[in-house]
């Protein structure tokens, strides 16, 4: 029988139900309330369920055989009230949101402890540093490049968790130390779901003439490769946009003073233009940035500065050596895309239906690794080889209406202990969710043995 929360509501029933498989959907809303509320019983939960999920497979069952936890052995899964549908992709991602919560809140890093930033999985062609990419290679400060048709995932774990999921044909870096974690876009399309305190480390987007500065977000940022269109889609928190080319010379502070770039910024006010914008949940916006030929031109100042302070490099940056820029500056190019602040707010949209489910769908197909996985390389590797392929690879399709019919594939998922289940697969973290019309399970991912399609 299961669980009814009328009758009994204390977290040692519910978790005793919960284990068993025989817990209604008020009782599973009640203890995951206990689990982020009381850090004694989240490890408690924490402890047992990890216990089940080991005791479920065939080689470490023998390892386990004088723990004492009455935890019942018939069967890997947790049953999930059944639904009229056969698919319930609203259900998926309340469960994805609810596993997510888990394990960032009780499997994050700590403040002061050294950040973790992993490559954790690829399909198709991706490289890091020029070279092959595979699962466990450390990525902060290196260049990471996916090839056509395929899929680059890494994670940057430290009081905040980021996971980073680069589309086809996408070049961009990650940078992480304990005060901020910073992508740099190259070109292409990068999905970024950061969880974490406010008071983390920041999260920022940034490439030569924007800055997105994140905030407890899940954002689609697109950016062109032979034009400077971009376009940022917010499906959770919100993104504060700046842009113009004041952005381009703080990307150059780091060989250029606060006093310098003050002084160039009073000679010539035009190379500063700055428009700022906050991106709310539910919204995108797409613009042109600044034209290459604008870019190209600010580089040519930028490295008439560089060659003049390699020349003499204890010289600053005085008011005559600003002034020789002049010519640069008048030959700049005008540029065509220039909006002003008023029509860069009306170009904010709310995001369709269609557009929404489709990044619901992206989103809840990328998998975010316990930090505990990422920190033992032969163990992430294992995890890697069952990510289920099809609901990844169904990220690249463009027509909404195509991968929606392949994400609603039915496949066949075969356990250890010989068993298998048919339905609507999904990876979160180190679970499958199989969506099935007599109720939905969540199975260990230990405890399955592959994944094929019917």
């Amino acid at each position: 029988m299961a669980l009814h929360t009328e009758q009994s509501n204390s977290f040692e029933d519910l978790l005793e139900s919960y284990l068993s498989g025989e817990i209604d959907s008020a009782g599973k809303k009640q203890l995951l309330d206990f689990v982020l509320k009381d850090p004694e019983k989240a490890a408690e939960y924490r402890k047992l369920t990890q216990i089940q999920s080991q005791l479920r497979t065939a080689s470490i069952a023998q390892e386990f055989k004088t723990l004492t936890p009455q935890i019942p052995s018939s069967k890997t899964v947790v049953a999930f009230p059944k639904s009229k549908s056969v698919i319930y992709l609203a259900a998926a991602a309340l469960i994805f949101s609810a596993l997510g919560v888990y394990f960032f809140k009780f499997s994050k890093g700590r403040k002061g402890e050294a950040t973790l930033d992993k490559f954790t999985y690829s399909y198709g062609e991706c490289s890091i540093d020029g070279q092959k990419s595979a699962a466990g290679d450390d990525v902060s400060g290196k260049r990471i490049v996916s090839g056509k048709s395929s899929i680059c995932d890494v994670q940057l774990e430290g009081e905040k968790s980021v996971s980073v999921r680069a589309l086809g044909e996408t070049d961009f870096t990650a940078e992480h130390n304990e005060n901020e974690i910073h992508l740099n876009l190259g070109y292409g399309s990068i999905l970024l779901d950061s969880n974490g305190p406010k008071n983390a480390e920041s999260v920022s987007i940034t490439s030569n003439d924007f800055r997105l500065i994140l905030e407890g977000t899940k954002v689609s940022v697109n950016k062109g490769k032979l034009d400077s269109s971009v376009s940022v889609k917010v499906l959770e928190g919100k993104v504060r946009l700046e842009s113009g080319g004041a952005i381009f010379w703080e990307s150059v502070s780091s060989w250029l003073t606060k006093d310098e770039i003050a002084l160039l910024e009073k000679e010539y006010p035009i190379l500063f233009d700055k428009q700022q914008l906050t991106i709310e949940s539910g919204h995108q916006l797409a613009w042109k940035g600044l034209s290459p030929a604008r870019i190209q031109g600010l580089k040519r100042i930028e490295d008439s500065i560089k060659a003049s302070k390699k020349s003499q490099p204890s010289a600053l940056l005085d008011e005559t050596l600003i002034k020789s820029l002049k010519p640069h500056v008048d030959s700049l190019p005008k540029d065509p895309f220039l909006i002003s602040p008023k029509e860069l707010k009306n170009s904010l949209k709310k995001i369709l239906p269609d557009e929404k489910a489709d990044l619901e769908r992206k989103f809840a197909s990328m998998v975010r690794f316990p930090p505990k996985d990422l920190k033992e390389r032969e163990q992430l590797l294992e995890l890697v080889k069952k990510v289920d392929k099809a609901t990844v690879s169904n990220s690249l399709k463009g027509d909404g209406n195509n991968t929606q019919a392949a994400s609603q594939e039915v496949r066949i998922l075969f356990l250890k202990d010989g068993s298998m289940e048919r339905g609507i697969i999904y990876q979160q973290d180190s679970f499958y969710v199989v969506l099935r019309p007599d109720g939905n399970l969540i199975i260990p991912i230990d405890a399955v043995e592959k994944i094929e399609s019917e």
